[in-house]
């Protein structure tokens, strides 16, 4: 990845030389060079003609500031001030040379990026790094010419090697292969000593050709990326050993007049935060927690993929207390886990942090804080970026917010946002669902229509009951206890009667007289899948429920899926430990069976009498006896066990739709297949569009007042 930055002047045309002065701007768009001295010390500004744009602005003293956006194929930029050899000695033969550098460096996720010194020998010719910094990659040796050895440098341990190399050269005359030296700092850092004849010692001492020294640079780099350094320090010193750079402690800085050391609004620009991943950011007016805009990702093609903004070590210093907060939201799922996740460097490694976490429901708002997060001692190279935990969906973040510990920093929403709150008392609760309810059974009751109309369709239906349930289930687990109203009787109690299944569905919000369609989903819960969420999040997108029937032996280190899915109003269901044929088992070792997946389901969902599907649908009359439960097989086939496609799978379900088989049918499916998850994202917004309500089994036979019996087959409504 580093070819584009070799030897930058014999790639391109220099433009006209310009007077430098302190304070000057240089800047290139689209490709070019500038390069000269200005007091004392060289500088070159390049970017290769594959494109992108950066500026540098050369300070006194070997400092400069620079800033680039090369996140284009190939974008390719560096920007470097140090001082020129005459090429007559071998550099292990010139001197003591130090360089003294502070500097604040960033840069974006895309591509990568490092902050080094860098030069060139000749006779041999070879191209030199020593890297004290990087973003996201750097180069690593090649076993097969030569071993890297580790070495002690100002008390620092840095990866030493060299690889061939092959592009154009300090000596003109087109590409050549020529080999590469480097030095890899192992705990990354952005300000101190370099003594840099240490390096070239170290190499000469691993047998690695040491030719006649060019120059010395401190040099920032930059790979189809975007960044920005600020060098306030610079210092090359040659035949002495200098002064021992001062450690004084770092002096903390001053917070704004809000009390914030950074407050992200993108008002006007994207600040300081970038693409993560795949990801690509824009500023929007679509939708805003506070003022008119907020900023949009889009583009991910991975959980991890989102948006992020480095943390200067000089404002938030590791093994400190600091707050943070953003706030989140998106409108392409029924619910997301957001996740606010610090990056670093510690020991050589990236680590990973996680700073806050919230669950947002479709076109909510929601707040990622911590009043009291400590940055890990010995972090370096701190990245702060937002992510989901589970999906790849388009989001949008806005008041990004830093601040000095125990800062609480209040939500930002706009006044507009009021979505759930349905009898309009500035909450969203429980007697919003009573409400919402009332009003669907077309009882006298009053609300407020943008309250009401969840999924934002200008209509008020079932389907904005289902959003409203969710919402305050995944809210309640947040905030305060919600207490139901002693007036209202939410789940109404029933006796239980001998043989009958105690069903304790809600159906409130189904119409029983639309058509409707229990589509239920075997073998489950998958590991290391999104089908399971894709399938959940297509049923829940579109107002419905479903059936999940899990394999016992499956559930360890699986639980997250279930919760997840009784969440969204799906019905959880047994499915068997060990997935076995029944028929062929005792009636102790089928009580086990059952037995040993209900008590695990119970410790994960609270709930009890759990619906059992036979595995291969297989039964027989000691297996009928023994479950205790209505036993559920299907009368709709979709086949995906055995190969189907995801085009098969929906023309299975669209005739029965049309020969009228699906309506009170039972729909057999499994939640382990890609082509499932694709046909359940096509079928389930068509249901929704030709009037089909998607229900559980037990809603299903609930609303339709059909009792179920313990240890009867169901195939269908109509059996």
């Amino acid at each position: 990845m580093l070819s584009g930055f070799m030897a930058a002047a014999m790639t391109i045309m220099s433009l006209p030389a310009v007077t430098a002065s302190a304070g000057q701007t240089l800047t290139l768009n689209g490709g070019g060079q500038h390069k000269d001295t200005y007091d004392g010390y060289t500088y070159e500004l390049w970017i290769d003609n594959t494109g992108g744009g950066g500026s540098m602005t050369l300070n006194d003293g070997g400092a400069f500031d620079t800033e680039w956006n090369c996140e284009v194929r190939a974008g390719n930029f560096l920007a470097r001030r140090g001082r020129d050899f005459d090429r007559t000695k071998k550099a292990t033969d010139v001197g003591t040379i130090t360089l003294d550098y502070d500097a604040t460096y960033s840069a974006g996720n895309a591509g990568n990026s490092r902050l080094c010194v860098y030069g060139w020998m000749v006779d041999p010719l070879a191209e030199y790094y020593i890297i004290e910094d990087y973003v996201n990659w750097c180069p690593g040796p090649d076993p097969s010419t030569f071993q890297s050895k580790t070495v002690t440098i100002d008390d620092a341990q840095y990866e030493i090697f060299w690889i061939w190399h092959e592009g154009p050269t300090i000596e003109g005359g087109g590409n050549k292969k020529f080999k590469q030296y480097f030095s890899i700092r192992k705990s990354k850092r952005t300000s101190g000593r370099i003594t840099v004849s240490d390096h070239f010692k170290a190499w000469a001492d691993a047998g690695m050709d040491i030719g006649n020294l060019t120059e010395v640079a401190l040099n920032v780099e930059g790979w189809e990326s975007s960044g920005r350094a600020s060098v306030t320090k610079n210092v090359i010193t040659v035949g002495s050993i200098p002064d021992p750079v001062p450690t004084e402690p770092p002096t903390q800085p001053e917070p704004d007049a809000d009390g914030y050391y950074f407050h992200n609004t993108f008002e006007s620009t994207k600040e300081d935060w970038g693409g993560r991943g795949a990801a690509t950011v824009s500023v929007t007016d679509s939708s805003s927690a506070a003022g008119d805009k907020a900023l949009s990702v889009t583009g991910r093609t991975d959980t991890w993929h989102g948006t992020a903004r480095s943390l200067d070590e000089k404002v938030f210093v590791p093994g400190t207390s600091y707050s943070f907060s953003v706030m989140a939201q998106q409108t392409a799922s029924a619910s997301e886990d957001f996740k606010l996740t610090l990056q670093y460097n510690a020991g050589g490694e990236e680590k990973y942090s996680t700073v806050a976490e919230a669950t947002g429901t479709n076109g909510e708002w929601v707040q990622l804080a911590n009043t009291s997060y400590t940055i890990p001692a010995g972090a370096s190279n701190m990245v702060l970026y937002v992510e989901t935990a589970d999906s790849k969906v388009p989001f949008l973040i806005d008041e990004a917010i830093g601040a000095p510990d125990g800062t609480k920093i209040d939500p930002a929403v706009s006044a507009s946002t009021k979505r759930g709150d349905v009898n309009a008392d500035g909450k969203v609760d429980i007697i919003d669902i009573v409400t919402l309810q009332k009003y669907l059974l077309a009882l006298k009751t009053t609300i407020d229509n943008d309250g009401a109309d969840l999924d934002g369709n200008g209509k008020i239906d079932i389907f904005d009951l289902g959003y409203l349930k969710r919402l305050v289930v995944e809210g309640s687990s947040k905030t305060e206890p919600v207490e139901t109203p002693t007036d209202v009787v939410v789940t109404p109690t029933e006796a239980r009667v001998e043989g009958q299944w105690y069903n304790t569905a809600d159906v409130s919000w189904i119409d029983p007289s639309k058509p409707m369609v229990a589509i239920a989903f075997d073998d489950g819960p998958i590991a290391n899948s999104d089908c399971p969420t894709r399938i959940q999040d297509a049923i829940a997108n579109n107002g419905g429920h479903s059936t999940f029937f899990y394999w016992g032996e499956r559930i360890a280190g699986n639980e997250n899926e279930i919760k997840r899915a009784q969440s969204l109003g799906m019905e959880i269901a047994n499915h068997t430990w060990t997935h076995p044929d029944m028929t062929k088992l005792s009636a102790d070792q089928m009580r086990n069976e059952i037995k040993k997946t209900a008590d695990t389901l119970t410790a994960i969902t609270g709930l009890t009498d759990f619906l059992i599907r036979p595995p291969y649908l297989k039964t027989n009359d000691t297996f009928k006896q023994v479950a205790g439960v209505p036993l559920v097989q299907c009368n709709i086939y979709s086949m995906d066990w055995d190969g189907a496609s995801t085009d098969q799978m929906i023309n299975t379900i669209t005739t029965a739709m049309n020969n009228g088989s699906l309506n009170g049918g039972i729909v057999l499916m499994h939640e382990n297949y890609p082509t499932t998850a694709a046909a359940i994202e096509y079928l389930a917004p068509l249901l929704k569009q030709n009037g089909w309500q998607m229900v559980t089994v037990s809603e299903m036979f609930k609303a339709k007042g059909k009792v179920m019996y313990n240890g009867q087959v169901y195939n269908s409504l109509n059996n």
